[in-house]
């Protein structure tokens, strides 16, 4: 009854023109929407030196492609298609890693549903910007990879060539995408070479020969992106504490479903006292350092959080920056697990600390989901669990019936 009332609202979501997400009606029309014509107008080879939007080109061929001739709203009904098969998918891969640690298909697509009560996926998908689509192709690697992830013997046999193929064109799509996928691709060669007895030189080569479009792709541009934006990529402190106060939010439903009798729940085993004393003298330093007394960067964008406290007053900033730091410390607890999980984080955080303005629809949700389908086998098992997903299911309604009212319809 609860996955047939998320459908339902999704249904009702899409034919109400529902933009919970605040961004993807206006950046549908000024800049997916022309680059879907541009793709369709004149050759590929020309509409890719420069077209109106800085995610990578792939979801503008794949569009200029489709038989809805020209029409938005065929358009929208395609894309709006695609997301509901990107859960079902997220619920296969789900089930797949999980099976063995008690969840069922049904609770796997419970826990995926949550993308479908996301804000930025169902925006992306209702209005066909970029945001929804690497999420399935993020499913599909973890579908290939599901064998070997959590491999308990000493190495898995090696996988086929053509096996290897596709999982790096499967990852690459997602990074063709949108750039801050680029830790897909990078990902599915660590398990492959530190989780198979596959020869190292083939998987480089196999996945070095997937990453030549994006080699022409930076030669073409001059950079990471079409020229019209070559100017938007620069790193800035905003970024860091505006990526610290959405993995802050968006970690919560995480350590409140991992909690049963204390935080030494969630604390990994050498946090004590002393680390404790540290935390919170880090917390008094990091507030004291950046100026508590006035928030350091504009009030567009950051998320729920940046606004929040920027309606708050003069405790504005310290909230903003207290829920920053908790986010930056439970980044770096996660980091320290595993090399696995420290290549997941960096790869998955790096393309985003360098953009010019963070939005939260850039972490939310494809930060829980790569943490569910990719963190390390301990973490995973922790974090995957019943209450887990019941708090983050939760988190989502409010997360949706926030954005719904604050930004309407419109």
């Amino acid at each position: 009854m609860i996955l047939s009332g998320v459908v339902v609202s999704y249904l009702f979501g899409g034919l109400l023109g529902e933009n919970s997400a605040g961004a993807s009606r206006p950046d549908f029309y000024e800049y997916h929407w022309v680059a879907i014509q541009q793709f369709s107008q004149m050759s590929w080879s020309e509409a890719i030196r420069d077209y109106p939007s800085a995610s990578n080109p792939l979801l503008y061929m794949i569009a200029s492609l489709l038989p809805f001739n020209g029409n938005p709203k065929i358009y929208h009904v395609i894309t709006f298609t695609a997301g509901l098969l990107t859960w079902l998918l997220l619920s296969w891969a789900y089930y797949r890693r999980y099976a063995r640690h008690g969840i069922d298909l049904l609770w796997a697509s419970f826990g995926a549903s949550a993308i479908l009560l996301s804000p930025s996926f169902r925006s992306s998908a209702f209005w066909g910007t970029t945001d929804y689509l690497p999420l399935l192709f993020c499913a599909v690697s973890s579908l290939i990879l599901s064998r070997i992830q959590d491999f308990t013997c000493e190495k898995a046999p090696a996988i086929g060539v053509p096996t290897l193929i596709v999982l790096s064109v499967v990852a690459g799509c997602a990074f063709y995408v949108r750039q801050y996928y680029a830790f897909l691709p990078v990902f599915a060669a660590w398990i492959i070479l530190t989780r198979t007895k596959t020869p190292p030189f083939s998987v480089l080569a196999v996945f070095a020969a997937a990453m030549m479009p994006e080699v022409f792709l930076f030669y073409l541009w001059k950079g990471f992106n079409p020229p019209t934006f070559q100017g938007y990529l620069h790193p800035a402190i905003i970024n860091i504490l505006i990526v610290g106060t959405n993995i802050g939010l968006l970690s919560t439903p995480l350590v409140f479903g991992c909690i049963r009798r204390s935080l030494d729940d969630v604390l990994p085993e050498w946090w004590g006292a002393r680390s404790t004393i540290v935390a919170f003298a880090g917390l008094f330093v990091f507030i004291v350092a950046l100026r508590a007394t006035e928030w350091p960067g504009p009030g567009e964008g950051g998320g729920i959080i940046v606004k929040a406290g920027l309606r708050m007053g003069a405790l504005g900033t310290p909230f903003i920056l207290a829920v920053s730091y908790f986010g930056l410390v439970a980044a770096i607890v996660f980091s320290v697990h595993s090399a696995t999980n420290a290549l997941l984080a960096s790869a998955f955080l790096a393309p985003i600390l360098i953009s010019v303005v963070i939005y939260q629809h850039y972490l939310e949700p494809s930060l829980i989901v790569a943490l569910f389908l990719f963190a390390d086998t301990p973490t995973a098992k922790i974090v995957f669990n019943k209450r887990v997903l019941t708090c983050n299911f939760v988190f989502s309604v409010l997360i949706l019936v926030t954005g719904i009212v604050y930004y309407h319809f419109s």
